[in-house]
C-alpha cells in the first residue's frame, strides 16, 4: 500500500513537471512571438525603464541626474541656479550640489502652501498656477504611459536623422519655461546623438526674467540651447519661421513652451521621419493639470484631429476605417487635423510643401491650413501613439493679441478657406457670413503653391482621409433655424459649445452662426459635432447639448406633422415652457395644441 502511495505521487509530481516545463517554453516562445516584426535596434530604451533607479543612485552618489520637466512659470522670488555639467552620457545636464530641483516621482503637491495673494498673480499673470510651479522641482519624473509594445520597440539609432527642437515664447513664466528646456534636453528621454539643438524663439516678451538673466542662465547651463530674440512682436507663426531658419537639424520639431517631454518622446517621431520624409507626425498630447501640475495621461485613449464648421480644431474618436487599417497598437495613428502646437517634420519638406503661409498673422488657423496642404499635396499627418509629450492647457490666453484676435483669426481662417477648401468654403461661410468679402491680403502665391505641387481637391481630402467627417445639409431631412412661430425666437447655441451645455432662445436671424441646426437621417438634431440631448423624463427637464455619437437613444428626434419635436427616449415633446428671449428649452408631456411646443424647420433639398 505504501509503494503504491509512492508510486501515485511520484507520477503526479512528474506530470506536473512536464506541464510546468511546457509551459514555460510556450511562454517564452510566445514573448519573442509577439515583437513586432519591423524591430530594430535602440540601446537608450534599456537605460529609459531604469529611469527612476538611476535617479536614486545619481542622488546617493551626489550625481544629481536631470529629470523631467513640464511648464511655465514665473519668478518674482530668488530661485537656484541650475549648473550644466557633462557626466556619463554625452550632454547629460546636472544640477550643482545641494540643488533641490529633482524629484523622483512625486506628483501630489496638496500639502505645498501657497501664498493666497501670489496664488492669484499667478493666474492673473500666465493663466495656470503659478506659485505652485514655482514651488515644484524643475526636474521631475513623471508617469510612462507608454503601451508595453512601445517599451519593446527598437530603432536603429545611428541611422536617424538629429532634431532640432524649436520653443516659441512670450512673457513666459520661469520655472515653465526650464522645465519644457529640461524634459527636452533629459538624456533619457532625447538620445543625445539625435538632438541637434534647442533654439528658443523669444517673441518680444517684456518679462525682465526673458531677458538678460535668461541669457546668462542659457550661456552657463544649458548645453545644446541658444535663444533668438525678435526685435518686435512677431506672432507665433513667423517666430516659427525666424526658429526654423537658424535650424541645422534633420527634422524640425517643434513645441510649445509650457510642456513636458516625457521617456522615449524624440526616437518614434524622428524614426517615422526616417521611413517616410513625407510623414509630419505629433506626440500624444497629455494633459498637465493648471491647477495642480498633475500629469493626466492614457495608455488607450487617444483621439484624432478634425474640425468644425466654423474651422475651429477638434478631437475625435478614432474612426472605425482607421482601427481596421492598423494592424498593431503602435502603428501611425492617421489624423485628419492636428492642434499644431507640437509637431515634427523633415526640415527640408517643410519648406518643399510651403512651410507657413507667411501673410497669415500671430496665430490661429495655420494648423488646419497645414493639415489641409500636407494631405492635399501627397504627405501624411500622423500621431505617433510611443511618443508622449505633456502639455498645459489654459482656460485663457493672458497674452495680448496684436490686431485683435477676431480680425487675426478670421483673416488666417479666410486665407485657408479660399486656397485649400474649393466649394465647401461656402459652409464655413454659412457660420461665418461676416467673414465673407474680408480684405486678407493677395493669396496670388499661396494658389500658386498649389498649383506648382499639383494638390489634390478638398473633395479628395474628405472622400480619402476622413469620409465620416459631418457636413451640414448633406444627408438631412432638414437644415437651417428652429423657430417657435408664437414667440418668434429660435434654437441657439449658447457661445463655445461643451458637454451639456444648455440651448437657448434667441431671436431669429438666417444669417445668425449659432441656429443653424440640422435635422440628419440619422434623426439627430445637430449643430456640429454636438447633438441636442435629452435624458430626463421629468417635467421642465432640461434638452442640452452633447457630443454626438450616432446611437440614436438620447439624441433621436422626430419632427411631426402636428409641428412637435418628440423625443422617443423619453418619450417627450421640446418646448419653449415660460422661456423668453435667452431662456433655456425644456422638456414637457407632448401637447400638440400647446403654441411653446410648435416649431418651423427650415428645410433644405434632401441628397443622401
Amino acid at each position: 500500500m505504501r509503494l503504491w502511495r509512492f508510486r501515485r505521487w511520484s507520477s503526479l509530481l512528474f506530470g506536473l513537471a512536464i506541464i510546468w516545463l511546457v509551459c514555460g517554453a510556450g511562454y517564452f516562445l510566445y514573448l519573442g512571438a509577439s515583437k513586432p516584426s519591423s524591430v530594430l535596434t535602440d540601446d537608450n530604451n534599456a537605460d529609459e525603464a531604469k529611469l527612476d533607479s538611476d535617479i536614486v543612485k545619481s542622488k546617493r552618489n551626489e550625481l544629481h541626474l536631470q529629470q523631467e520637466i513640464g511648464h511655465q512659470g514665473d519668478v518674482d522670488g530668488d530661485h537656484a541656479v541650475h549648473a550644466a555639467v557633462v557626466r556619463k552620457h554625452a550632454e547629460l545636464v546636472v544640477p550643482p550640489e545641494g540643488d533641490k530641483s529633482e524629484e523622483v516621482g512625486n506628483q501630489d503637491y496638496s500639502s505645498v502652501v501657497l501664498d493666497p495673494r501670489r496664488k492669484q498673480e499667478g493666474y492673473d499673470g500666465y493663466g495656470f498656477n503659478d506659485a505652485l510651479s514655482e514651488a515644484i522641482p524643475l526636474q521631475r519624473a513623471v508617469p510612462d504611459f507608454r503601451h508595453n509594445l512601445c517599451k519593446r520597440q527598437k530603432f536603429p539609432l545611428a541611422d536617424l536623422p538629429t532634431a532640432s527642437v524649436i520653443v516659441i515664447f512670450h512673457n513666459e513664466a520661469w520655472t515653465v519655461l526650464l522645465r519644457t528646456v529640461y524634459s527636452v534636453l533629459n538624456p533619457h528621454r532625447s538620445p543625445p546623438h539625435l538632438l541637434k539643438e534647442i533654439i528658443l524663439v523669444d517673441d518680444f516678451s517684456e518679462k525682465e526674467h526673458l531677458k538678460e538673466k535668461l541669457d546668462t542662465y542659457v550661456r552657463e547651463n544649458l548645453p545644446k540651447v541658444m535663444v533668438l530674440r525678435n526685435p518686435r512682436r512677431q506672432g507665433l507663426i513667423r517666430s516659427r519661421l525666424n526658429g526654423a531658419a537658424k535650424a541645422t537639424g534633420d527634422v524640425l520639431v517643434f513645441l510649445d513652451s509650457h510642456c513636458e517631454a516625457t521617456l522615449g518622446w524624440l526616437t518614434p517621431l524622428v524614426g517615422r521621419i526616417h521611413d517616410s520624409r513625407s510623414a509630419v507626425v505629433t506626440p500624444v498630447i497629455d494633459v498637465i493639470d493648471m491647477d495642480t501640475f498633475k500629469y493626466q495621461g492614457s495608455v488607450s485613449s487617444i483621439m484624432v484631429g478634425t474640425f468644425s464648421w466654423d474651422l475651429v480644431f477638434r478631437w475625435v474618436a478614432i474612426p472605425d476605417a482607421e482601427k481596421k487599417r492598423r494592424k498593431s497598437f503602435i502603428d501611425e495613428l492617421r489624423s485628419p487635423t492636428m492642434a499644431g502646437g507640437l509637431f515634427a517634420i523633415d526640415r527640408k519638406y517643410f519648406y518643399e510643401i510651403g512651410s507657413y503661409d507667411e501673410e497669415m498673422e500671430v496665430w490661429g488657423g495655420e494648423n488646419l491650413e497645414m493639415s489641409f496642404r500636407i494631405w492635399q499635396c501627397g504627405g501624411t499627418l500622423e500621431i505617433m501613439p510611443c511618443s508622449h509629450v505633456g502639455h498645459i492647457f489654459r482656460k485663457r490666453s493672458p497674452y495680448t493679441f496684436p490686431g485683435g484676435v477676431d480680425r487675426v483669426v478670421t483673416k488666417n481662417t479666410v486665407r485657408m478657406a479660399e486656397v485649400w477648401m474649393d466649394d465647401y468654403k461656402e459652409l464655413y461661410y454659412k457660420r461665418r457670413p461676416d467673414a465673407r468679402g474680408r480684405d486678407v491680403g493677395d493669396l496670388t502665391q499661396r494658389k500658386e503653391l498649389r498649383n506648382r505641387l499639383n494638390c489634390k481637391p478638398f473633395q479628395w481630402f474628405i472622400d480619402n482621409v476622413f469620409p465620416e467627417l459631418y457636413i451640414p445639409g448633406k444627408r438631412s431631412i432638414a437644415w437651417g433655424i428652429v423657430r417657435n412661430p408664437q414667440s418668434d425666437l429660435c434654437l441657439t447655441s449658447n457661445g463655445g459649445l461643451s458637454d451639456n451645455a444648455a440651448i437657448i432662445l434667441g431671436k431669429c436671424n438666417t444669417a445668425e452662426i449659432s441656429q443653424s441646426f440640422d435635422l440628419t437621417l440619422k434623426k439627430e438634431l445637430r449643430y456640429d459635432e454636438y447633438c441636442v440631448d435629452a435624458s430626463q423624463r421629468s417635467p421642465n427637464s432640461p434638452a442640452v447639448f452633447f457630443p454626438c455619437h450616432g446611437l440614436h437613444g438620447n439624441q433621436e428626434w422626430e419632427v411631426r406633422d402636428d409641428g412637435t419635436i418628440f423625443h422617443a427616449s423619453t418619450d417627450q415633446c421640446l418646448d419653449r415652457g415660460t422661456a423668453s428671449f435667452g431662456g433655456k428649452v425644456v422638456m414637457n408631456t407632448c401637447d400638440s395644441r400647446a403654441p411653446s411646443q410648435q416649431w418651423n424647420v427650415q428645410p433644405v433639398s434632401k441628397k443622401a
